[in-house]
């Protein structure tokens, strides 16, 4: 049975590289910056890219056009990175991050990281990448939504099921180069360039105080190509150190706790304090009751308990959730029926977007 193809317009070229999601698909991109017509086709573990150029289906025989005239390619691998450009010594990061954040960014971040897995195996293009730093700043800094799904019946549509042809829907950071509190970031797919850039800017702002006859206080950079990170730290005085590179999401493996603690102490100065409040004198056992009134589910719970440094750190266990106590919250990859026993469905979102992330 023949079907109609289904077009779609996006900002990000596909074609897909190395794990497809267990899906089986043809998928036609136009890419217009290159005037080229890229065809991959996806079964089980055999894969097909081929090319053309547009040129072709412009001419008037291209109604006879076959795949014979098309050229295979290789997709782009996935950036390696060359450490001859960040030469030691190598600073030892000193702020200190809990153990809260650790468990339960850890957990979102490396689910983030197996969802758009074949996204992030390969180069993109600057509005995807953008998109997928802030997503990924907006979770290791907690700063995201919690969308939560109880009633019964089907869950089609509410929550984005993450396939092999999507691209992040949500909005991209406007620049490249930003400050979120104490910390200043840097954005760019060669981590080599985002070096360069951020001590480009410290010596700006070195001299710029300078000049006004004011001193300034250290400043911690965070370089991220997603792929790649590492933390930078600038002071008044013109030295400049920073922290060996280390790999982050690259869409093989999940990231790493020690990766994940660097990210975490690099945006530790990206949000205030949690402020002192009576229910931080409680027992943990009464911190964790209230912060179970405070949602339905358990996700924006522990989310509320990252922000304000209360509670036991999250187990990533429905221990209670009844009448459905018992078990592991687990990462949703399609959408199923939902009935009166069915766990509350929690949707990461980045705004009003879904980030791919929903638990149950």
């Amino acid at each position: 049975m023949n079907r109609t193809p289904t077009w779609i317009l996006q900002d990000d070229t596909l074609p897909p590289s190395g794990d497809y999601c267990g899906e089986s698909k043809a998928l036609y991109s136009f890419d217009l910056d290159q005037d080229i017509l890229f065809y991959s086709a996806v079964k089980l573990t055999r894969e097909t890219h081929l090319q053309l150029p547009l040129d072709r289906l412009r001419q008037k025989s291209s109604a006879d056009l076959q795949f014979s005239k098309f050229t295979p390619f290789d997709p782009p691998s996935s950036p390696q990175l060359d450490l001859t450009g960040f030469p030691p010594p190598y600073r030892q990061p000193s702020t200190s991050t809990t153990d809260h954040c650790l468990l339960f960014t850890s957990r979102i971040l490396s689910d983030f990281s197996y969802q758009w897995r074949y996204i992030l195996r390969r180069p993109n293009r600057e509005c995807t990448f953008l998109r997928l730093a802030r997503a990924i700043v907006s979770i290791a800094t907690c700063d995201f939504e919690v969308r939560e799904v109880t009633r019964q019946g089907s869950t089609f549509g509410v929550f984005y099921v993450v396939k092999v042809d999507n691209l992040p829907s949500w909005k991209p950071y406007k620049s490249r180069l930003f400050t979120i509190g104490g910390t200043t970031i840097v954005l760019d797919q060669d981590l080599r360039t985002a070096l360069k850039d951020a001590r480009v800017n410290a010596e700006e702002r070195r001299r710029e105080l300078m000049n006004s006859g004011d001193r300034m206080g250290s400043i911690t950079y965070l370089l991220l190509s997603i792929r790649h990170m590492m933390l930078c730290h600038a002071t008044c005085d013109g030295s400049f150190s920073y922290t060996a590179p280390t790999t982050l999401l690259d869409g093989v493996d999940p990231p790493s706790p020690k990766s994940i603690q660097l990210l975490l102490q690099a945006l530790a100065s990206a949000s205030q304090p949690p402020p002192r409040t009576p229910v931080h004198n409680l027992p943990l056992k009464v911190q964790d009751r209230i912060l179970r009134h405070v949602s339905e589910g358990p996700i924006e719970a522990a989310r509320l308990g990252c922000l304000l440094d209360l509670g036991s750190p999250f187990t990533w266990l429905r221990s209670h959730d009844p009448p459905r106590s018992g078990g592991s919250i687990e990462l949703l990859t399609a959408p199923s029926q939902r009935t009166e026993f069915t766990p509350v469905d929690s949707d990461i979102c980045v705004g009003r977007w879904s980030t791919g992330v929903s638990y149950r």
